[in-house]
């Protein structure tokens, strides 16, 4: 009798010690992870063009062919370009691309990455950059922003050298990390 209790205390250990491990909690899936478009286009300082367009004649004539003057409309609270939008014409002829994103401070902001799935809370954080023309990576991590959903963000006002830079991502969460390589490309033009 006593042999079959050390035999079922030597089991029992035996259970225990090939049991009982550690197992993370949660999931992290970044198999199918992918953007889409996965480059996005910035320009450099140098290269927006911010010239200043002349006010449209037609907004005002379309105005006036409705009854009503464009200072009417500005008595109702509505901008030069509110009236225009409102007629489907262009406020400005001649206005550079780059005039309304330089004005409001608007970043270029890619689109979310896609087929990455976990248990929340999900972290992204930059692995890596390599510059592929010659630019500064040191200029580039200074600048890039990556959000939890994986959006780039780049400045509109950044000293990002002319280049083509590919980042590679990390993603993580409680147990779990797991890399994305070279999965977005930003272009400084």
């Amino acid at each position: 009798m006593n042999k079959l209790y050390i035999i079922g205390v030597l089991l029992l250990l035996v259970y225990w010690g090939t049991g009982c491990q550690d197992i993370p909690i949660g999931y992290l899936q970044t198999e199918d992870a992918s953007y889409n478009p996965d480059t996005m286009v910035v320009k450099g300082v140098n290269s927006l063009d911010t010239t200043a367009g002349v006010m449209n004649p037609a907004v005002e004539e379309m105005a006036i062919s409705v009854g009503a003057t464009l200072e009417m409309y500005y008595q109702f609270g509505f901008s030069f370009r509110d009236v225009a939008q409102m007629f489907g014409l262009e406020a400005y002829i001649g206005e550079g691309e780059d005039r309304e994103r330089v004005k409001w401070d608007v970043p270029w902001i890619s689109n979310p990455i896609e087929g990455v799935q976990g248990t929340p809370q999900i972290f992204v954080t930059i692995k890596s950059i390599r510059e592929e023309s010659g630019g500064s990576v040191t200029e580039a991590l200074e600048h890039i922003k990556v959000y939890g959903d994986g959006t780039f963000e780049v400045p509109v006002q950044h000293t990002i050298p002319v280049g083509r830079y590919v980042i590679s991502l990390n993603f993580r969460n409680e147990g779990y990390s797991k890399d994305v390589d070279d999965c977005f490309t930003i272009i400084v033009k």
